[in-house]
């Protein structure tokens, strides 16, 4: 791994941050005990306020539905773009697999190229057909805690510390966010960070594998 002092974090995502800081959001409770009902509304509640916000509102885009972000954040050349991913928690571990992000982190490829949805065979052929090495270019997470709303960080998914490699393949990787705001982000190689989020999603389905009936796995060998 490269020394943590060349990480890349464009500027307008660390000012994005300090004004979430200043600025306590209004964080959502559960809708009947529904988390994610509580997330959605907490994703736009953070959108409206940067979309209003004097310095910043001119460079956040909403996102479409189904987009592999919830919001484009186009940086002070006026030209580069960043998706990001919004994700307020209580610190619980939290489902960070996006085929399309990731796709666009590891690629040369720009954002409408990226399908909004995809099998894992399309994921991995767009990204070895397409693979660039480019620091700058990842696919954000803003996290929000929902105890302390200004309690934010910014971070990329090839720098994320503490991914999770789960045996559910509908929910492969997942990051620890609790342990994520205590840890140093991870300046990572290109193919290190093709291993964690090529690799790792692999690592996840022998999970997921291993965890079937042994006649079913003979079945699959056969």
């Amino acid at each position: 791994m490269r020394k943590i002092e060349s990480l890349t974090i464009p500027q307008i995502l660390n000012d994005i941050v300090s004004v979430l800081k200043k600025e306590k959001i209004s964080i959502a409770e559960k809708v009947e005990g529904e988390g994610r009902v509580a997330s959605l509304q907490d994703e736009g509640s953070i959108i409206r306020f940067l979309e209003a916000h004097p310095t910043l509102g001119k460079h956040i885009s909403p996102e479409k539905p189904r987009a592999f972000g919830d919001m484009i954040v186009i940086d002070y050349d006026g030209k580069t773009r960043h998706p990001v991913n919004i994700k307020t928690s209580i610190g619980s571990t939290d489902n960070a697999t996006s085929k399309g992000g990731f796709v666009y982190a590891l690629t040369s490829l720009d954002i409408e190229d990226i399908p909004f949805s995809m099998g894992w065979k399309k994921y991995v052929d767009l990204i070895d057909s397409h693979s660039a090495d480019i620091p700058s270019k990842d696919y954000w997470f803003l996290s929000v805690d929902k105890k302390d709303s200004s309690n934010v960080m910014v971070r990329g998914a090839k720098q994320i510390a503490n991914y999770g490699e789960n045996a559910n393949i509908a929910n492969c990787l997942q990051i620890n966010w609790t342990k994520e705001k205590v840890s140093e982000a991870i300046d990572r190689s290109y193919e290190e960070a093709y291993d964690t989020l090529v690799g790792g999603i692999l690592r996840c389905w022998i999970k997921a594998l291993n965890n079937l009936p042994v006649k079913w796995q003979d079945q699959l060998a056969g």
